[in-house]
């Protein structure tokens, strides 16, 4: 976004942009919800899952930021891959990914819903507003921030996630240390081997455990969403690369931490591992397992903030990436237009609230969906349109770097490389096997909404991307 000199020192310093990719992956959020599937598969490693998983992630931040560096825009993968392969390739993963952006902002704003009800549930039992009305109170919230300069917006996610990362990490450090001590409630708390959640048997198979690490790279779903704001940011060569490889890293340790204090909470062994399993919020039931309802409460609450935070977050790239797009195909647009300040897109960020509303009233009033329906609907249909997406800039970041690199420094090409193939097998197990009900229909849905920007492309009539 071309903004003027004074309108530069509006701009996101390291601290707002660490905020706002910190947001976007939701960490708190994970935490509570994440763990429970790959338990299933591979019982107690769930830390030494979220280690392997940070790995991988940091092989595609690393792409990111090299394309970031060689290409600062506010489309993120839809400038990146418009760079490398040429406009057609860029539309492409520019809509995935705003298609991703506009699932998670319904995501956030339903977990802000679920959330929010079920404590209204536990403080006021005889009479509260349903879910529904709590997650369209979170759309207005959402929307209201959305709007506002993306300094302040970013500001307001470095408070929400920010208090919410403390408070996991104070509770999880706690509650390793209780286990070590022994001081553990009845019925919890196996033998404290930090060796057993490292080190895998022979009783899990290879399959298994790669399916749980595909589990695991998705918690980290998100932490591009920075990559969006590089007009926005101060010296974005320089900060947003360090942002992102960051993010992804500081968030990987955070998740081992939080999960080593997860399994070891519940015990670890079978029987704790089920209750693992079945957990709605591990950080609140771990919560109100050690200390009492209250702090399972508090728990839940800085959720609450976290999902918020994370709609906010989704919804801040989702309107960068329609406003680049409508920049470059359709200038003279309105959508293609920056505030009066000229600090934020306007009309791109209402547009993206009106989606994420009416997707939300879709899925509620003509999918018949339950309260929670529409988070789990809207997770699974981001993490696929993100996976296609990814898959596009990893393998621009491997075309630009044989093109520009030195004979050298061509090893490098292992890091795209091996980030392709880990999202390509993600990408894998997430539609085969086909699943019942719903579930089977979401891979067709976003595979309709990627085909929408080829149709427009064969039918245009300028033929301008042909």
């Amino acid at each position: 976004m071309k903004v003027s000199d004074k309108s530069f020192l509006r701009r996101l310093g390291i601290r707002e942009a660490i905020g706002l990719s910190l947001a976007g992956m939701g960490p708190t959020l994970g935490m509570n919800l994440n763990p429970q599937e790959p338990s299933r598969h591979v019982g107690q490693l769930i830390p030494l899952v979220f280690l392997l998983s940070m790995f991988l992630v940091v092989l595609v931040a690393w792409c990111f930021a090299r394309l970031s560096k060689l290409h600062p825009n506010a489309g993120s993968a839809f400038g990146f891959v418009s760079a490398v392969m040429g406009p057609r390739a860029g539309l492409l993963a520019g809509w995935a990914m705003l298609g991703a952006y506009l699932f998670f902002g319904m995501l956030g704003v339903s977990g802000f819903g679920l959330f929010r009800g079920d404590l209204a549930a536990k403080f006021h039992p005889a009479h509260h507003p349903s879910i529904f009305v709590f997650t369209l109170t979170g759309a207005l919230l959402v929307g209201l921030l959305a709007v506002t300069a993306a300094r302040r917006a970013a500001i307001i996610l470095i408070i929400l996630e920010g208090m919410a990362v403390i408070a996991m990490l104070i509770l999880s450090a706690i509650v390793i240390w209780r286990v070590f001590q022994g001081m553990v409630p009845a019925g919890f708390g196996g033998d404290p081997s930090i060796r057993g959640l490292f080190i895998p048997s022979s009783a899990i198979s290879p399959a298994a455990f790669a399916l749980a690490i595909s589990f695991g790279f998705l918690s980290f779903a998100g932490f591009e969403e920075v990559a969006t704001m590089a007009e926005e940011v101060k010296q974005p060569t320089f900060t947003i690369p360090r942002v992102l490889l960051g993010t992804v890293i500081g968030g990987g340790l955070v998740f081992v931490l939080v999960t080593s204090a997860e399994v070891l909470g519940y015990g670890g062994n079978p029987a704790g591992m089920a209750l693992f399993a079945k957990s709605d919020s591990l950080l609140g039931d771990l919560g109100r397992i050690y200390f009492g309802g209250w702090c399972g409460d508090l728990m839940d609450i800085f959720a609450t903030f976290s999902a918020l935070g994370a709609g906010l977050a989704s919804v801040m790239g989702a309107s960068r990436i329609l406003f680049a797009i409508f920049r470059e195909f359709f200038p003279t647009s309105r959508v293609a237009r920056l505030s009066g300040q000229g600090s934020s897109p306007l009309l791109a960020s209402l547009c993206v609230v009106a989606v994420v509303v009416g997707g939300y009233l879709v899925m509620r009033l003509l999918f018949h969906g339950t309260g929670s329906d529409p988070f789990f609907w809207a997770s699974t249909l981001g993490v696929l349109a993100l996976l296609i997406s990814y898959l596009l800039v990893v393998i621009s970041a491997g075309i630009s770097l044989l093109r520009n690199s030195s004979a050298e420094s061509r090893w490098m090409i292992l890091i795209p490389t091996t980030a392709a193939l880990a999202i390509g097998y993600t990408l894998f197990v997430n539609v085969y096997p086909m699943q019942k009900g719903a579930y089977g229909v979401i891979p067709w849905i976003v595979l309709g909404w990627c085909l929408l920007p080829v149709i427009w492309m064969i039918s245009s009539p300028t033929r301008r991307l042909l």
